[in-house]
């Protein structure tokens, strides 16, 4: 004879139940006095404020007097500077240097590597922007060389030039 399988009790049950849902509970909910209370004052402060400022005292008439335009303004202060007369005959002199004596041009060097394959792959680098540089063979270093540059500004224009293309740590020294 086969023994039926137990189930554990109310696991069945919980599963065919439903919960119906919850409803808010209603609590003591009264007439909002207070709010009504609040309302009632402040619309009596509101329209007493209006009646009471938009009336004109009648104890005291106010009668306006004509003013002479004489009376207006104050009489022009004298003045107590001398700079006012001063200032339209002043002639201010500056002295401007002439151009520096050094009419040395600058040179930027972007790099100095051992091996030669080095120093031409940043001169080709540097080709991909649009600049001339040339490798310069300095001792066992091979420097990469852009320049010469009359004024250090140009210098300056195309290191930024290289610096957007990610070519970094040139320098700007006087050519040699």
């Amino acid at each position: 004879m086969a023994t039926p399988t137990r189930r554990k009790k109310g696991t069945a049950a919980k599963k065919n139940r439903r919960t119906a849902p919850q409803r808010p509970k209603k609590g003591n909910q009264g007439f909002p006095f207070l709010a009504v209370i609040i309302a009632i004052l402040l619309s009596a402060f509101i329209g007493y404020f209006m009646f009471a400022v938009d009336k004109p005292d009648p104890v005291a008439p106010v009668k306006k007097q004509p003013v002479k335009k004489e009376e207006l303004l104050p009489e022009k202060p004298q003045p107590k500077w001398q700079y006012e007369e001063s200032l339209p005959t002043k002639e201010v002199k500056v002295d401007i240097p002439e151009e520096e004596a050094n009419t040395r041009p600058y040179q930027m060097q972007c790099g100095s590597f051992r091996k030669q394959g080095d120093a031409e792959s940043l001169k080709a680098r540097i080709a991909f922007q649009g600049l001339n540089s040339i490798v310069k063979k300095t001792g066992s270093w091979y420097r990469v060389i852009l320049g010469p540059y009359d004024r250090k500004r140009m210098a300056e224009k195309e290191r930024h030039k290289l610096q957007r293309a990610k070519i970094n740590g040139c320098q700007i020294w006087y050519w040699r």
